[in-house]
Order: C-alpha cells, then sequence, then structure tokens
C-alpha cells in the first residue's frame, strides 16, 4: 500500500520536503537576518542528524526482531568490526615524539583519545581496503560470467 502511494505522489512528497527548510531559512533570513538563517540551519542540520540516527537504530532494531534469522549476518559482520576496532585499539600505542607528539602536546589531546582516533583511522582503511577488494572480485567474476 505506501509503495504504491510513494510510487504515484513520492517525487512530490520529496520535492515537498525539501522546500520546507529551504522556504523557512528564507523566511527567517528576511526576518532575523544572516545570523538567525545560520543558526537556523545548523540547528535544524543537527537536529535532522540526530532524527536520522534515531530511525535508523530504530529501525535496524525492528528488522532484527522481525526477522532474526535474516539479520545473523548483518549482526556477525557489526560483531566482526567492534572485534577488530577493539584489537587495533588496545594495540595502538600513543606517540610522543615526532610531529604528532607535538600536536598531541598543542592540542592537549589525552592517550585514550590518540587510541581511540588510531582505533578508527586503522578501521576505516582495512574497510576501505576491504571494499576495495569486494569491488575488484565483483568485477573479475562478472567478467568471467
Amino acid at each position: 500500500m505506501i509503495y504504491k502511494y510513494l510510487a504515484k505522489y513520492g517525487q512530490l512528497l520529496g520535492f515537498a520536503l525539501g522546500a520546507i527548510p529551504i522556504l523557512l531559512f528564507v523566511l527567517i533570513f528576511l526576518i532575523g537576518g544572516e545570523d538567525a538563517a545560520i543558526n537556523f540551519e545548523l540547528y535544524s542540520g543537527i537536529a535532522l542528524l540526530i532524527i536520522g540516527i534515531v530511525v535508523l537504530v530504530a529501525w535496524s532494531l525492528y528488522q532484527i526482531a522481525a526477522n532474526p534469522g535474516g539479520s545473523l549476518k548483518g549482526i556477525l559482520g557489526v560483531g566482526v568490526l567492534v572485534v577488530v576496532f577493539l584489537v587495533i585499539y588496545f594495540t595502538a600505542t600513543p606517540e610522543v615524539t615526532g610531529s604528532l607528539g607535538k600536536t598531541r602536546i598543542e592540542f592537549n589531546i589525552s592517550d585514550a583519545q590518540t587510541k581511540l582516533i588510531t582505533g578508527g583511522i586503522g578501521l576505516a582503511v582495512i574497510m576501505a581496503i576491504a571494499a576495495s577488494l569486494s569491488f575488484v572480485y565483483s568485477e573479475v567474476r562478472n567478467f568471467f560470467k
């Protein structure tokens, strides 16, 4: 039912939902000036980010509850990412010399923060490599099909 509704009115609905913040921005800019408009856009962007995260988590939990067997691969994948992050985090050694050490002192970055940053960057690099390898694998596989 919702598919038919969105197929018929989805484009109009998307346009309207996109036009509303633009019209609000223009209205606030005309009434309150540039600073008020910038503040509105900043806070509305933060609010939309928070709403998006809440909807993402709620929808994920709903899908896991509705189909736990089908969600097993996704849960295992998230578990593997958490384990890889924790391994990188606990094996990271905070740098105290060189330019990185100077930067840590300049910006007052603690050892725990350094380990979190190292874990995040390490996980991002591993995920980028995995994505690149899976892209190459799928292209080679499709070439020989």
